[in-house]
């Protein structure tokens, strides 16, 4: 039996996407899920403030996704969270009606020679981009398993995207284990990642795989332990953000070699050798970031600096024309040309946009009040920082750990990035969260290290490995 053309009312998004049973089955759900975690969590983590951390968290990540998820079924009609599921739904029923066609639709590409799928999917836009294609591939293999429910498959990615980060999370409890709360907030108290990092949404895909890549790439580069696992591990997140978002990639990568460069110069003993290898740690890392976009260049055109460039401009004057039509929350940096120069004079008012604002009194609507406020924290401690810490502390703390010079470095440089290509406040809360996290822990320990008792600890911790 093959496949008949999609009917426009397949295709369609109806105004309200929830069936009356999910309400039923998601408590279900939920219930299961906690009995079974709870059983587990307090077989592995004995200790109690790991325990509530993890309740706290997970219930937050639950939470956010569910009501983002809410929001736009009911408020918007759908949204990009609709689509995503509404497609995911018709591939899931397709298999469910045409099971040998499994192994089709999950290695599908428009690029390939099946042209009865071709025709299937003319009007599902979403499987024409791979960076929409692989969402919807995710959400109907979780489908199977959710009776596709559009609530409890939002469940399950809020679920599993917690553990993803809850990897990370917990590598960084060993390295910091006097400072568990600021992690925490960082990485499961910010309002913008419980909101944008937990449905099904590229975002919530990107940052779970963000975290899983930089943990194994610390267990291998940093603590020295390798597992064929971890290869296989690093390939596959490698490919998910390089498949849906290209640049954290391009972000990452010169502040992971950075971080790695840093960690084998501390091993050399003499002081005046470190000095003299500083600078050329700092041109590795930048011919690092050269070679990744050249190479992928060489191979794919969208992916060439200058592609880069353009499509960035391009994506900056869509979305800026958008919310100029729509009376939209818009904000200009000034006018930018396609080049790397033009780029680099934005650099101080990319990174103020993307992690200072919106202000208080730039705030149209109650999302954005919201995200004024988490704003006005993360500028507020940054203010705080340099006010109440000396200078050289400051940096004398921040010199010895190089965690916290890459999550610095790598919130920086991915806010810079976000910032000077979205000129949109509403579309900004849901880029920015792959950086905002590393930022805001970064502040808040090189803020909170510095405190008295803290001081004596830091001289004699070593903080370059999780085993320390």
């Amino acid at each position: 039996m093959g496949f008949q053309k999609l009917s426009a009312y397949e295709l369609s998004i109806s105004k309200n996407l929830i069936s009356s049973y999910e309400y039923i089955l998601l408590p279900v759900y939920i219930f299961l899920f906690f009995v079974a975690t709870r059983i587990l969590v307090e077989l592995i983590y004995k200790d109690q403030t790991i325990q509530k951390t993890i309740y706290k968290g997970l219930s937050l990540k639950i939470f956010g996704g569910l009501f983002v998820t809410l929001i736009f079924n009911f408020y918007y009609q759908g949204g990009d969270i609709g689509t995503y599921y509404n497609e995911g739904r018709i591939l899931t029923n397709l298999i469910l009606e045409n099971p040998e066609y499994f192994f089709r639709i999950y290695f599908y590409s428009p690029s390939g020679d099946d042209t009865e799928l071709k025709n299937l999917f003319t009007g599902m836009n979403y499987m024409n981009a791979a960076d929409t294609r692989i969402i919807l591939k995710i959400t109907s293999f979780l489908n199977f398993f959710t009776f596709n429910s559009y609530l409890v498959t939002t469940f399950l990615y809020s679920y599993i995207s917690f553990w993803c980060i809850w990897k990370l999370v917990y590598l960084l409890f060993t390295i910091y284990p006097d400072h568990k709360k600021f992690i925490t907030w960082g990485f499961f108290f910010a309002p913008s990642l419980i909101v944008w990092g937990s449905a099904i949404l590229k975002d919530t895909i990107c940052f779970s795989s963000l975290c899983l890549i930089h943990y194994y790439l610390y267990q291998v580069f940093i603590n020295n332990k390798f597992k064929p696992t971890y290869v296989i591990y690093i390939l596959l997140t490698g490919y998910i953000i390089l498949t849906i978002k290209l640049y954290i990639l391009l972000a990452y990568a010169p502040c992971f070699s950075f971080m790695v460069t840093q960690q084998y110069k501390k091993n050399i003993q003499n002081v005046f050798l470190r000095a003299l290898i500083a600078p050329f740690i700092i041109v590795f890392s930048l011919v690092i970031s050269y070679v990744l976009v050249t190479q992928l260049g060489a191979q794919k055109e969208r992916f060439s600096s200058e592609k880069i460039m353009q499509t960035a401009k391009i994506q900056r004057d869509y979305l800026h024309s958008v919310s100029l039509r729509s009376q939209g929350s818009t904000y200009d940096l000034g006018e930018m040309d396609d080049n790397l120069m033009s780029y680099v004079l934005k650099l101080p008012a990319g990174i103020n946009v993307s992690l200072f604002r919106p202000y208080l009194w730039e705030s149209r609507n109650p999302i954005m009040f919201l995200s004024a406020i988490e704003s006005s924290f993360v500028l507020f401690i940054t203010i705080r920082l340099f006010y109440k810490r000396r200078l050289k502390n400051t940096l004398t703390v921040l010199s010895k750990d190089i965690n916290l010079q890459f999550f610095l470095l790598f919130g920086l440089l991915f806010s810079f990035l976000v910032g000077v290509t979205t000129y949109n406040f509403g579309s900004l809360v849901r880029y920015k969260i792959q950086g905002y996290p590393f930022y805001i822990v970064g502040i808040l320990l090189l803020y909170y290290l510095q405190e008295p008792n803290d001081k004596k600890k830091f001289k004699k911790r070593k903080v370059f490995s999780a085993d320390n």
